[in-house]
């Protein structure tokens, strides 16, 4: 019976069991949806981000481009727009929960590695029930809504900014069994962690302030030990990684 609730398929079985119950039985919207479907749509029929004002398709600026992005994504894949598109636009969502939930697992298990790093196959079991089964963010996938995806680029971001910090801890910690995030190079970690939140920030435009926070610990433990350079370039790369998702919203016409 332990191996049986050990394999990580059946949480994620239980998972994707509720989150449907959500959206058969709960499916609902907002004031937001009708603006992020609206602009979906016309980005995708008229290649214009924008709105419908007065009968007349007006440019806006009014929402960050993520959340439309991933709408106009599938509304081209599902060839339906609007609420007939809707069931498809949750089922993503169920698919980016369910992923959330394995971001969260795996950071578990990377928080684990601060202490002896034992018993990280239970850790990860344990994390990715209480992440499939916790229904506060598995209801957010039955509303057309940017919650699904800003929980999904949090969990990533926090997960390659703990893997960071517990590498320049414990650099001797390095070895083959530690999980993929801090098998990575420090360097690499910070401009992963910065993209992850870029991306974040593309749906919603606080996420930048989970960086603020992060460098301000990375600050505290590199700047007490004098380790200012290293600070610098770390700060420089996660500055780099958060800009670069940024740029082709940036550049647009």
């Amino acid at each position: 019976m332990r191996r049986i609730f050990s394999n990580p398929l059946l949480p994620l079985a239980a998972g994707l069991s509720l989150r449907f119950f959500f959206v058969l039985k709960y499916p609902a919207g907002s004031g937001d949806t009708v603006l992020y479907d609206q602009i979906a749509t016309n980005w995708l029929k008229h290649h214009a981000y924008a709105m419908n004002v007065a009968g007349a398709i007006t440019p806006v600026d009014i929402r960050v481009p993520g959340y439309p992005a991933f709408l106009a994504m599938i509304y081209w894949l599902s060839g339906k727009t609007g609420p007939d598109a809707r069931f498809w636009v949750m089922t993503a969502q169920v698919a980016v929960d369910l992923l959330t939930c394995l971001v969260i697992a795996q950071l578990a298990v990377a928080l684990n590695q601060a202490f002896d790093g034992r018993g990280a196959r239970t850790t990860f079991t344990v994390a990715l029930w209480l992440a499939a089964l916790c229904p506060f963010t598995a209801n957010y996938v039955a509303v057309p809504l940017t919650e699904t995806l800003a929980i999904f680029s949090t969990a990533l971001t926090l997960l390659f900014l703990c893997a960071l910090l517990l590498k320049l801890r414990a650099p001797q910690r390095q070895a083959a069994r530690a999980p993929w995030p801090m098998r990575v190079d420090a360097d690499r970690l910070s401009v992963l962690a910065g993209f992850a939140a870029g991306l974040g920030t593309l749906v919603r435009p606080e996420t930048p302030l989970l960086l603020l926070v992060a460098l301000g610990v990375l600050g505290f433990y590199l700047c007490r030990n004098g380790q200012w350079r290293v600070m610098l370039r770390l700060a420089t790369f996660i500055g780099f990684g958060c800009v670069l998702p940024l740029l082709p919203w940036a550049d647009r016409k």
